[in-house]
Parts: structure tokens; sequence; C-alpha cells
């Protein structure tokens, strides 16, 4: 971050025990890694803190107790981001490679996107797959991950009359933006594939499979392979981990 033009964000006091210190009203990626780096920097300096929740552009901090006078706290943050943007941000993000099988099988809806978009399903694939995408954050459903940025060629409206079940692993677009459901749920995005791996799992070691910071990129599989590898991580739950390809 020591390259980067420093955000000093807006704050606000939203609550008894919460303070949202907003750093814009856009989404984009430095943003976000200014987002992700206070954030590092609040998990890691005070006793005070219960607990601290990133958006796309800000961040909601929860303390363990009313403080009556909250503008020394405040005070006492924005000068540790100070001296905190001069130096190299210590996180880093984790790379995921996801497959996913674009057949007419599990892509219930690319004839909408095509309609809409103009493209023939393989371009959309293309587009679809070629993008590496950062994990914004997560939400609305245990694991679900809300991606940036979606090629403009792909955007398409939500459905007007959302599905009342959209299966685990189903990925699909919903206006400009990509996700995968983690979980069998309600869902109005348009379905265009299917991964095989089970994103959210709670009895593996490691629920979650994707976090808030990650990069992923999707990889265009065959209905074999899709299968091939359901039924390797139904035996070995764990060897998700192979579908990290840097750490």
């Amino acid at each position: 971050m020591s390259n980067t033009k420093v955000i000093f964000p807006r704050v606000n006091i939203t609550g008894e025990r919460s303070i949202r210190f907003a750093f814009s009203n856009q989404v984009g990626k430095e943003i976000f890694n200014q987002v992700q780096s206070f954030c590092h920097m609040l998990e890691k300096e005070s006793f005070l803190i219960e607990e601290v929740v990133p958006s796309y552009h800000t961040v909601t901090v929860y303390l363990k107790k009313d403080l009556e006078k909250k503008e020394p706290f405040i005070q006492s943050v924005l000068a540790k981001w100070e001296h905190q943007s001069k130096e190299k941000p210590d996180w880093k993000s984790r790379k995921l490679q996801i497959p996913v099988c674009y057949s007419e099988e599990f892509a219930l809806d690319m004839e909408r996107v095509m309609g809409h978009t103009g493209l023939r399903d393989s371009e959309i694939i293309s587009l679809h797959s070629q993008t590496e995408y950062t994990v914004y954050m997560i939400g609305f459903l245990p694991g679900f991950p809300y991606l940036g940025e979606l090629n403009p060629k792909l955007t398409t409206p939500r459905l007007p009359n959302p599905r009342a079940k959209v299966p685990k692993g189903t990925v699909g677009i919903g206006g400009s933006q990509t996700g995968i459901y983690p979980i069998e749920c309600p869902g109005g995005w348009n379905i265009i594939g299917k991964t095989p791996l089970e994103i959210y799992r709670p009895d593996r070691e490691e629920p979650f499979f994707i976090r808030t910071g990650d990069t992923l990129q999707f990889t265009a599989i065959s209905q074999t392979e899709f299968s091939a590898i359901q039924v390797q991580l139904a035996k070995h739950p764990e060897s998700i981990s192979e579908f990290i390809v840097e750490n």
C-alpha cells in the first residue's frame, strides 16, 4: 500500500457499540484492497473490538462495550491507519481454481443470457472463465461469494420470477455479478453452470472453502470430469484443497 493513494474513511457512529468506516460508495479493486488492509490492521490491534465486518467499501467495527466517548478510539484507529498505510500490506490473497460444467443439463438459463447479451454459448463460457475474480464479500447465505469484476458483456438482469429451489454448486449471473450457490435455496440469478466443489460443508475441517480476499478463476470441465471430481470429494472431502493453486 505504500505506492497506493491512501483513502481516509468517513466515520459514522451507527450504534452504542458500532462504528462504520466508509471508504467510498463505489465498488473496485483499489477500494477493496484498502478495506482488507484496514480490517487486518484492526483485527490484530485493539482489545476493545468484538468484531470487524467488511463489505464492498465499508468496515463496521463492533465494540465489546459501549464507550462513553468514542472520539479518542476513532482518532486512535485513524492514526494507526495513517501509519499502516506507509507500510507494505501484510496479507496475501489465495488463488483458487473452480471447475464448472457449463453443459446444457446445468446451464438452465444459458439461452436467456445469450438472448440478452447477443453472444453464443461458447463466447459466454470463454468470457466467464477467462476472468480472474476477486471475492469482495461473503453473504447472504453461508459461504456465498460475491465476485468482481464480471465482464460487462455478460451483464444480464436477474430472473423476473426467482426459482423456489436452486441446487448447491450452481453458478449464476445476476446483473453485473457472478457467484456460486453454496447450498440449495431460492434464487433469481441466471444459471449458466455448476461446480462439483462443495464450497460450504459444515463437517469439513474448513467448512468454508472460499474466503473474502481470495481470487478465483472458473475452469470449464466436461460432465465426465464433473462426475469424477464429485466422487473424489465425496470420498475425500479434504481433497478440495487441491483446487487452491496458490496459498
